[in-house]
């Protein structure tokens, strides 16, 4: 990762996460599509996606004791399923443009496809952040983006 490209992601999570990174290049592969190759952001999106669910799971728990669990579950799918809340939040945080594609990548994806390719690297965020800072972290930057 070259210096520019280190202040672009630097700037990015002080802006729209309001912290510093430890481990700045987890981030860096959090926002690595898989067409630049290995490593890429697969794998953070992977975790990233179950400490999300984690977090919003454990937020309904938490301030509402009087749902049962059908509540919690309706509640919770409308929040992650099928990412699209996700989507929305990566557009706004406009992700796409800190993204680093492989050469052969058209870069130009339609907006379907890019609501994915976002919602991904927004997952890989969460899982970099979990790896980084740790759980009460995500959580604060969940609560910062007003996921819930």
């Amino acid at each position: 990762m070259n210096g520019i490209r280190k202040k672009e992601i630097e700037e990015f999570l002080n802006t729209n996460f309001s912290f510093r990174a430890e481990k700045i290049e987890l981030y860096n592969e959090a926002l690595t599509h898989s067409s630049n190759g290995l490593p890429n952001n697969q794998r953070l999106a992977f975790l990233g996606d179950s400490v999300l669910r984690l977090i919003i799971r454990e937020h309904y728990f938490s301030e509402h004791p009087d749902w049962d669990k059908g509540e919690l579950t309706n509640k919770c799918s409308e929040t992650i399923e099928p990412n699209k809340n996700f989507a929305n939040i990566a557009s706004n945080l406009e992700i796409v443009k800190y993204i680093k594609f492989g050469k052969t990548y058209d870069n130009r994806p339609d907006d379907k496809e890019n609501a994915t390719i976002s919602a991904e690297a927004f997952e890989a965020l969460f899982g970099a952040v979990y790896c980084d800072q740790g759980l009460d972290k995500a959580k604060e930057v969940a609560g910062k983006l007003k996921m819930f």
